[in-house]
């Protein structure tokens, strides 16, 4: 039997000058026990596309394991900071995706990734079976979308919630034009199919009544930690639920088992992924950044060593033609910037500019790298 679990994030800072690294949330997930062999599925490619453009920038997601191309037709990147309406600026990155891979007990490569998803896929929709690491094409079809909530809200439905179950707080005086649950709330993924082997928690919610069951009318909602002290947040363990973060969240869950790999003809592993994409609005820097968090599950029968997680990143800065890219070790910060003074547009890519403010760059952090196991040896390093 093998199940792991890690969870890392990822921050994506962006402005016209070099701007300083971003710390930010720790997360973490629920390793649940695997038995049998990983089996392919037969499922069709994701096809979900949605924006994260909350604060300053606009980020193309993606459901396939990639994010920031506008693969549909121009072609162009999808990551626009300062943004626009309309994609009419100049834009940052042009893709990126997840890189999972390591070798199996029988010491084959097991891989999963992405580049660009023209050649193939690696990854599709939907949660696996927590026995055989198995998903079937309507499961992929279930879970072929995102699901977008606000803190706001949340913030908000906590507030009534604990109206309701206050026999001296008048509802409505509280909320005089009356209150309506969020559709998003009402559709929130939080309960998976136990039949179909699935995990009974799918995406994390706060159970205000204790019930295990997940009902927004009880006063339930997706989880955004608004329970947990400071030492909650210090204790926390890999094995912990993962609340959501920031102040506009897209959330999604996909796998590595719907079909063949065809995009990197790899051996498939058996991962289960449960993904956020979230933004804060803010008057700093974090206004032009992004952030990103994955629990990763690893629903096959092997344990994997030798085992590397990356995000793939094609930096496009404005023009692509004079990018450089360096790495300060000290903040784990890897960085694109523009080699001169001025960035002129190429390739019909619009450039930043120049020569005032300083050239444009771009900082990619790993905040929060995979979880050591908790078997008490310092071993971070090779055996």
């Amino acid at each position: 039997q093998s199940a792991i679990i890690r969870t890392f994030a990822l921050s994506f800072a962006a402005s016209l000058r070099l701007t300083a690294w971003a710390a930010g949330p720790p997360g973490n997930g629920q390793a649940p026990r695997t038995q049998g062999a990983p089996k392919a599925g037969a499922c069709s490619p994701a096809t979900q596309v949605t924006q994260l453009a909350y604060n300053n920038v606009r980020a193309v997601i993606e459901n396939g394991g990639n994010m920031w191309t506008r693969r549909g037709g121009s072609g162009r990147s999808g990551y626009e900071v300062p943004k626009t309406d309309d994609f009419s600026g100049a834009n940052a990155i042009y893709a990126g995706g997840l890189w999972m891979g390591g070798l199996s007990s029988a010491g084959q490569l097991r891989l999963a990734a992405v580049l660009y998803r023209a050649n193939g896929n690696d990854f599709w929709p939907g949660p696996l079976s927590t026995v055989d690491a198995s998903v079937t094409p309507d499961i992929c079809q279930t879970y072929d979308r995102f699901w977008i909530t606000q803190r706001a809200e949340a913030e908000t439905h906590l507030q009534w919630a604990r109206c309701v179950n206050d026999p001296e707080c008048d509802v409505t005086q509280l909320f005089p034009n009356g209150y309506s649950v969020p559709t998003a709330f009402l559709q929130w993924p939080a309960i998976g199919d136990v039949e179909a082997g699935q995990d009974l928690y799918i995406a994390p919610f706060f159970d205000a009544d204790e019930d295990g069951q997940y009902n927004p009318y009880s006063g339930d909602y997706p989880d955004y930690g608004f329970e947990q002290t400071v030492e909650d947040c210090k204790n926390k363990q890999a094995s912990d639920p993962v609340s959501l973060f920031g102040d506009y969240n897209i959330w999604w869950i996909f796998n590595d088992k719907g079909d063949v790999h065809t995009e990197t003809q790899g051996l498939p592993i058996g991962l289960e992924v449960r993904a956020q994409a979230f933004a804060f609005s803010a008057n700093n820097e974090i206004n032009n950044m992004t952030f990103y968090n994955y629990t990763v599950i690893n629903r096959g029968s092997q344990t994997l060593t030798n085992t590397y997680f990356g995000s793939f990143v094609d930096g496009d800065l404005g023009c692509s033609n004079d990018d450089f890219t360096g790495c300060d070790v000290r903040r784990g910060l890897g960085y694109i910037y523009n080699w001169d003074d001025v960035d002129e547009g190429c390739l019909g890519a619009v450039g930043y500019g120049g020569p005032a403010p300083p050239p444009p760059a771009i900082g990619v952090d790993f905040f929060e790298g995979p979880y050591q196991d908790a078997d008490g040896v310092d071993n971070p390093g090779p055996a």
